[in-house]
């Protein structure tokens, strides 16, 4: 185009934008956003909101923020672009803050608004803001095909079921499932995760007697719903036997998830020759995530012995996560074995590892609040940590010991 002297346009450049967005380019990206800013393009807010995708995609939100922030007359396009920016990059506090303005700013919330911002609350467990948008969407309709208003909308009934299984709200979530005209094969998995993840075994395995009923074929996904499912609620034999039946029964193979899944319900049961044998003995290689959890299992039931052999596999294959470290040093603590605390410690030294501070948050109805351990960033930490002594003073009156 260049070439042949015709000089880009505003829907050129919102098009090339849009490619170099899923292709990550972001020096690319720069440079068109360059050319834009020298033709005058930047004050259209097309093209605005093509940049915001693409440094979003690119991981670069504060560029995307940047561009945001200088639009006059935001629309709805401006407002998923950015919300959907901060929710890819796993700035769930502030996706919610986002919606929160678009609300304040009168923009009405569209099916794009809302799929953006439900993973926000499923990861910060904001049952209260989930609530709220699941409820928006009922007022407006916004649960219903486009096309056939008597049909839901099966992806976006989903991700709200999804939401309130993992905000806990088993109840909520089941409701929404029954009240669903049409359930794909990811609707009853959200709903035999959800009650997994609970402990409710019985039930999840309910669930996928009854998919099963319906002639809906399970996946991959539905069995590590189904094994986890197993593993909470100790049902050994059976998630053993579902397994093995795997690929001879519903023709799914399984991969390193579902040996993960066996291997942490052995684990938790208190097998842990029989966890250590399976990693051993399955087709695929054992990764971290495998021999990291038969190392959470042989802490649980205090197997130092094990525990050694386990942590050499789990080094050798990612030395630098600092959870390994911490495991082994509690493992050591228990039995008594004192030095090799030490050792760990100066392994994790010479490594450069450290422990990751632990992190809460709280939701109140002026959003999420995030607070990790030793914050000093809070502008009234000196009062914060004056209640708490006063606390931890009342606590030791009434006989409380605190185990460091």
């Amino acid at each position: 185009m260049g070439v042949e002297g015709v000089v880009p346009d505003r829907f050129t450049v919102t098009g090339v934008l849009s490619v170099l967005a899923l292709m990550e380019e972001f020096n690319n990206g720069r440079a068109i956003h360059g050319f834009a800013m020298k033709m005058g393009y930047v004050s259209g807010v097309a093209v605005s909101n093509a940049l915001i995708d693409m440094y979003g995609k690119c991981m670069h939100i504060e560029d995307a923020l940047e561009i945001f922030e200088t639009i006059n007359e935001k629309d709805i396009f401006s407002w998923n672009s950015i919300i959907s920016v901060h929710g890819q990059c796993g700035d769930y506090d502030a996706t919610l803050r986002l919606f929160d303005r678009m609300l304040g700013a009168g923009v009405k919330p569209d099916l794009v608004t809302i799929i953006a911002v439900l993973p926000a609350c499923s990861n910060l467990v904001a049952l209260m803001h989930g609530r709220q948008i699941h409820g928006y969407m009922i007022v407006n309709g916004l649960g219903k095909d486009g096309n056939h208003k008597d049909t839901d909308d099966v992806p976006v009934n989903n991700a709200i079921m999804d939401m309130y299984a993992k905000c806990g709200s088993m109840r909520d979530a089941h409701s929404v499932f029954c009240k669903m005209r049409n359930k794909d094969v990811a609707s009853w998995s959200i709903m035999i995760m959800g009650y997994g993840m609970q402990g409710h075994g019985d039930e999840a395995l309910d669930v996928f007697s009854r998919m099963s009923e319906a002639q809906i074929k399970p996946d991959a996904v539905t069995f590590i719903g189904v094994l986890n499912a197993c593993s909470h609620a100790g049902l050994v034999r059976h998630g053993c036997e579902l397994l093995t039946l795997m690929k001879s029964k519903y023709g799914v193979d399984p991969t390193i998830e579902h040996y993960a899944c066996v291997i942490d319900m052995l684990g938790r049961a208190g097998q842990l020759k029989d966890a250590y044998e399976l990693a051993q003995a399955m087709p695929i290689e054992a990764n971290p995530m495998v021999w990291r959890t038969l190392l959470a299992a042989c802490w649980l039931h205090g197997n130092a012995d094990l525990a050694d052999i386990v942590v050499r596999q789990v080094l050798k294959l990612e030395p630098e996560h600092c959870g390994d470290y911490v495991l082994m040093s509690n493992i050591y603590g228990v039995s008594g074995r004192y030095e090799d605390v030490l050792d760990i410690r100066q392994a994790m030294r010479q490594q450069n590892v450290k422990k990751v501070p632990g992190c809460s948050w709280i939701g109140l109805k002026n959003g999420v609040r995030t607070f990790i351990t030793r914050d000093m960033t809070h502008p009234e930490t000196n009062l914060i940590y004056v209640t708490l002594n006063s606390l931890t003073v009342r606590l030791h009156e009434y006989g409380y010991v605190p185990n460091l």
